[in-house]
């Protein structure tokens, strides 16, 4: 049976692409978006109590799917992890429903805005323009299992240095907003978990001495971030305005 769904919004985020993206909601705090609700005057209604909550569950669509078959066996970021594992044994978006799930932190709701209610939301893992399904509360009673266990996903993943050269940091001072007012301490989030495909980690490992000096680069908002690895850590040398 065939069960159409209509978005009840679109999530306005600092990721433009896909590298660099949070492997999991909450890993970046400072990783900021806003929903914005499609006008509708049931709405504000349906929100009420909502803002005593500290995080929701956003239910997305991952609508760069673009219709692609399904894969039933992934190949999992994590490099320390098994090389193929069954994609109901992961979160990858490529799935016969392409639905995505992630806790975040409320921030805020406004109601003022003529065209739609925005909730600003923190620690997002997801794609600018992303279409939202529905919103749940956070309920830590029911949502957070003390005796659940990691299944493959186990030990601690990998965090890395970031150092920034004396031009990017100059260029972070001009271009840091309103909405971004951490933007060196987002770009680091970003950096420490090292955000590159599994391929390039495996291809290039940042503690090998071969590796050094590699370049890499990746989107955030409207600027390039350029970096390298450098004695097995991340170093920013240029960022580029777009």
């Amino acid at each position: 049976m065939t069960q159409p769904f209509t978005p009840i919004g679109f999530l306005k985020t600092c990721f433009t692409e896909k590298f660099g993206v949070p492997r999991q909601s909450m890993m970046m705090t400072e990783a900021r978006g806003i929903l914005k609700l499609n006008p509708n005057p049931a709405f504000p209604a349906a929100l009420n109590h909502l803002e005593k909550f500290s995080h929701i569950w956003v239910i997305f669509l991952f609508h760069k799917h673009e219709g692609r078959s399904w894969r039933p066996t992934i190949t999992p970021p994590r490099i320390d992890a098994p090389e193929k594992i069954g994609v109901f044994a992961s979160r990858s978006p490529h799935r016969p429903n392409p639905i995505g799930l992630s806790a975040v932190r409320l921030e805020q709701i406004n109601f003022e805005p003529p065209d739609g209610i925005e909730l600003t939301l923190s620690g997002i893992d997801i794609l600018d323009g992303t279409p939202v399904l529905d919103i749940k509360p956070y309920l830590p009673f029911a949502d957070r299992i003390a005796a659940a266990n990691e299944g493959w996903a186990t030990g601690d993943i990998a965090r890395f240095a970031v150092s920034f050269s004396p031009e990017s940091l100059e260029i972070i001072k001009n271009v840091q907003t309103e909405a971004f007012p951490r933007l060196q301490r987002l770009i680091t989030q970003m950096l420490e978990w090292d955000p590159r495909p599994t391929s390039q980690k495996r291809a290039f490992p940042m503690d090998e001495p071969s590796s050094e000096g590699m370049t890499f680069a990746f989107r955030l908002l409207n600027i390039d971030v350029h970096w390298q690895i450098r004695q097995g850590a991340c170093y920013v040398f240029a960022i580029i305005l777009k």
